[in-house]
């Protein structure tokens, strides 16, 4: 090929991408035109669905165009987040992950697709802190410090309950475990709210959960709440205080729930949603309504985003291959 041939064929090619370049634009700019579909890969009424619909109600309104949501259970979130990542790409079509999906599934499912270079973060809807808590008349103690030292005694003859494996419960206690330097038996249920009710009934001792399953309980006197996984205290028990507060800095977990777009989404459209997310989940209203199921707004930009979601993706991997976790 000559010279004059490449270059040739380079402005053809640069004519094109600048169409395309600028249909994207152009697109951008007109959306949206037509309803937009979230897709909730998990039950109805549980925190995902809860944040998809609060936040999709305020958003239709924003917009003036509505906002379906669409539950697509399955596979541990798998389904409906594949069938998102694999569809059209014209900002019509979102996902809500969730740290299970996202970034633990990956490391416990053979998956033929990637929801890290797949799927791009939007927009975070809301975050759950878990709370460790204990039966007090089984575990006598009162504080994080308390719960090493009788674990340690106890030399691994002491259960803890989770709601499955690779469940953020689960995870969030290999990870306290690897942190502290001693070890428990795990005891898995069908989810966490058996889970809680056999602490509550005594059959296991300790346990991570969100806050709606346990605050009810701890309010009652049946558990007894002794620190949260957050980095900052949680607004649904101001008082009580966190893991990096009780001598583990680096520890700040919490169950997340973002909105997630096909990767080759226009990022003009991620933004825009971003914007108008952002805005409208730090609305009095919304807070009052996700704060009732312990929830908070976490307002980042889609580059922190990214990051968490990486950052979380490294964790977990570390503690996925120290604890040998598998799901059975």
């Amino acid at each position: 090929m000559s010279g004059r041939q490449w270059l040739r064929g380079v402005g053809t090619m640069a004519i094109v991408l600048a169409g395309v370049m600028a249909g994207a634009s152009a697109q951008a700019q007109n959306w949206p035109v037509r309803s937009i579909k979230w897709v909730v890969p998990f039950p109805a009424a549980g925190g995902a669905d809860l944040a998809a619909r609060v936040a999709g109600q305020h958003l239709s309104d924003a917009l003036r165009q509505p906002v379906v949501i669409e539950n697509r259970p399955g596979a541990n979130g798998n389904i409906g987040a594949e069938a998102v990542a694999r569809g059209v790409a014209d900002g019509y079509t979102f996902v809500v992950g969730s740290s299970a999906n996202i970034t633990t599934n990956p490391l416990l499912f053979k998956l033929d697709w990637d929801p890290l270079t797949d799927l791009v973060p939007v927009a975070m809807l809301s975050v759950n802190p878990m709370f460790l808590f204990v039966n007090p008349s089984v575990v006598p103690v009162s504080t994080l410090q308390e719960l090493i030292a009788y674990a340690k005694a106890k030399k691994g003859d002491l259960d803890y309950a989770h709601g499955g494996d690779g469940s953020p419960a689960h995870m969030a206690t290999e990870l306290l475990m690897m942190s502290a330097g001693f070890t428990m038996v795990p005891i898995q249920y069908k989810g966490g709210t058996p889970g809680v009710n056999d602490v509550v009934g005594g059959r296991v001792g300790v346990m991570f959960a969100a806050a709606p399953t346990v605050m009810p309980h701890a309010r009652a006197g049946r558990l007894r709440l002794i620190a949260t996984t957050q980095a900052r205290r949680s607004q649904a028990a101001p008082d009580l205080p966190t893991i990096a507060e009780s001598g583990f800095p680096d520890f700040d977990v919490f169950i997340w729930n973002m909105l997630l777009a096909p990767a080759q989404t226009p990022p003009a459209i991620i933004q825009r949603m971003n914007a108008e997310i952002n805005r409208l989940v730090v609305m009095p209203d919304v807070r009052e309504t996700l704060g009732r199921q312990g929830a908070e707004p976490m307002p980042l930009d889609p580059a922190a985003l990214k990051a968490l979601v990486r950052a979380d993706y490294e964790r977990w991997a570390k503690v996925v291959k120290t604890a040998g976790i598998k799901v059975q």
